[in-house]
C-alpha cells in the first residue's frame, strides 16, 4: 500500500514520516493546499511552479497552493523549481506504474494507493488575508479527483480517505457519510474547546491506516 499526502498541510506528512509510512517526497507534502488538488493532477501539474503573482507578494501558485517553505528568494526560483518538478513527476509515475490489473506478467503487481488528506482547519478561513474565507469544500474537490483518477488512470486500485475539522463548518456529532460510489472515506476530526487537536487527528489517522493495511492483508 502507498500512502499519498494531499493536504491540507504538512500535518499528513508528518504523520506518515513519524509511522515509516511515507516513502517518498511528493507534491503535496510540505505546502498548503488551498483548493486545486484535483486540478493539479488533471493537468499533471503543468502550472505547479506558476504563481499569481510576484513571490515578493505572496508564494501561492495559480491553483491555490502555498509553498510556505520554498521560493523564499530570486535565487532559489531555480532550486526549487526543481524541486518540485521531480516530485511531481515521482508522484505521476507513480500513478502510471500501478494503472495496472497486476495480469501483465512483468511480476510487479499493482499497488492500491490512499490518498490522504486532512480537511481545511477553522484558522484556513483566515489565513492570506482572508483569500480563502469561502474555502472550498474538501469533499467536492475529492469527488473531483475521484472523478480524474477514474479518467486519467481507469485500472489504478485507491482510495481517498477525508478527515474533516474545522469547527465553523462541521461539529463534533456530525455525521460523515462515506462515498462509495466516489471510492471516499469521511472522517469526524472535530475536536472540542480544550482537546488537543494534534493528538486527535493522529489518534483517528492512525485507526485509518490501521484499518487499511489490515484489509489489504486479509486480501492477500
Amino acid at each position: 500500500m502507498i500512502f499519498v499526502s494531499i493536504g491540507i498541510d504538512c500535518d499528513v506528512a508528518n504523520f506518515l514520516n513519524k509511522y515509516n509510512l511515507r516513502k517518498a517526497s511528493l507534491p503535496f507534502d510540505w505546502n498548503v493546499s488551498y483548493n486545486g488538488v484535483s486540478k493539479c493532477i488533471d493537468n499533471d501539474f503543468k502550472n505547479f511552479t506558476d504563481f499569481a503573482e510576484p513571490l515578493s507578494v505572496n508564494r501561492i501558485n495559480r491553483d491555490d497552493v502555498y509553498f510556505h517553505h520554498d521560493f523564499l528568494s530570486e535565487a532559489m526560483i531555480p532550486v526549487d523549481s526543481d524541486k518540485y518538478s521531480r516530485r511531481c513527476e515521482r508522484l505521476l509515475d507513480m500513478l502510471k506504474k500501478n494503472n495496472c490489473d497486476g495480469s501483465s506478467g512483468s511480476g510487479s503487481g499493482s499497488e492500491q494507493i490512499l490518498f490522504i488528506r486532512k480537511g481545511h482547519m477553522c484558522y484556513h478561513h483566515e489565513e492570506q488575508n482572508g483569500k480563502y474565507a469561502n474555502i472550498t469544500d474538501d469533499y467536492e474537490d475529492a469527488k473531483r479527483l475521484n472523478g480524474v483518477l477514474r479518467s486519467k488512470y481507469p485500472l489504478l486500485k485507491y482510495k481517498i480517505i477525508l478527515l474533516q475539522g474545522c469547527t465553523k463548518c462541521f461539529k463534533k456529532d456530525t455525521v460523515c457519510m462515506d462515498d462509495t460510489a466516489n471510492n471516499i472515506e469521511i472522517y469526524n476530526n472535530v475536536c472540542d474547546a480544550g482537546e488537543d487537536r494534534n493528538r486527535l487527528f493522529e489518534e483517528c489517522l492512525l485507526n485509518v491506516c490501521i484499518t487499511k493495511i489490515g484489509e489489504e492483508k486479509g486480501m492477500c
